[in-house]
């Protein structure tokens, strides 16, 4: 018998490469979008026009260079810091009026309050010192 070679038909054909090339995961650019006002939308329009460029175009480097320039971001609080935050500063002012009571009465009438309000504090400022 004789072996019958393969026919054209039969052979995979070569998957084409068509379109454009992918891009390298660090030449992706990723969209964001920001609300300003018509002030500074103008004022950037108009910038972009005076250089003939389009708008995201002149504005990427004035975003870039702010990105770097900022030192670290703010932190968002939880809602469990936000009451501690909360409770220090009516510690401030409970400081305070311990303190005008002291100069009215002696410190002696105070002192074990102030103690304790002086021991919350440092709680409280350890916790947040772990934070940072």
């Amino acid at each position: 018998m004789s072996q019958i070679a393969p026919t054209s038909a039969d052979e995979p054909k070569p998957k084409r490469l068509g379109g454009r090339p992918k891009k390298e995961p660090g030449e992706k650019l990723k969209s964001v979008t920001t609300h300003v006002s018509l002030a500074r939308y103008e004022e950037l329009e108009a910038g972009a026009s005076a250089v003939r460029q389009p708008l995201s175009q002149f504005v990427r480097p004035l975003v870039e260079a702010g990105v770097k320039a900022r030192k670290r971001p703010v932190l968002q609080l939880s809602v469990e810091q936000d009451g501690y935050l909360r409770q220090l500063a009516g510690m401030a002012n409970n400081l305070n009026q311990l303190s005008k009571r002291a100069h009215q009465s002696g410190f002696a009438a105070v002192a074990q309050e102030v103690e304790a309000q002086a021991a919350t504090l440092d709680r409280l400022l350890d916790y947040f010192a772990d934070m940072v």
